[in-house]
């Protein structure tokens, strides 16, 4: 009995093996491949700026800026002047710019006059610094206000006179994805 029953599984490992082998034969299939290639193209993206609307600049580091607003002379308490530049969208742009509201920072060796002193930037249209289109332009209107502080005294008022100041002025912008 034991004979028969290692018999039988010889045989059904036997068979087995038979079976396995013409699985294997008949499971040498056809095969083929399809392949595909394409290219990609990235964006382009660049903002200049302009101190009259015409004549177009890089600076885009802050280290060397390359438009330098015509001094504001003579500035009055009281008497806020406005000075106008413009941030353009490049014409090789190939998305629309989303422009951040511009950030100044004013700087002076006089604690008064930096105190007293207010320069502010701000879109003129800001509907189109939200989606400035390629080659479109929006102009930044630049306000500098001299304020007397309340109740300061002659001596106080004095200081502020013939004391200079800087500034700068950041535009920053992101590209507008449309699908």
């Amino acid at each position: 009995m034991q004979e028969s029953r290692s018999r039988k599984i010889k045989v059904g490992l036997a068979g087995l093996v038979v079976l396995g082998v013409g699985v294997a034969a008949t499971s040498a299939l056809w095969s083929d491949n399809v392949w595909f290639k394409g290219d990609v193209t990235s964006s382009t993206f660049n903002l200049e700026g302009s101190l009259d609307g015409t004549t177009w600049v890089e600076s885009d580091d802050g280290t060397n800026i390359e438009l330098t607003i015509p001094t504001v002379e003579n500035l009055s308490p009281g008497t806020p002047v406005t000075k106008t530049v413009y941030v353009k969208n490049d014409t090789d742009s190939t998305n629309p710019a989303n422009l951040a509201a511009p950030v100044v920072e004013v700087t002076s060796d006089s604690a008064e006059l930096k105190s007293a002193l207010t320069v502010t930037a701000a879109y003129a249209d800001a509907g189109a610094a939200a989606s400035l289109a390629p080659d479109a332009q929006v102009a930044i209107d630049v306000t500098y206000t001299l304020t007397i502080p309340t109740g300061s005294s002659a001596a106080d008022n004095a200081a502020l006179q013939g004391q200079t100041a800087d500034f700068t002025i950041q535009v920053t912008g992101t590209e507008v994805v449309t699908p």
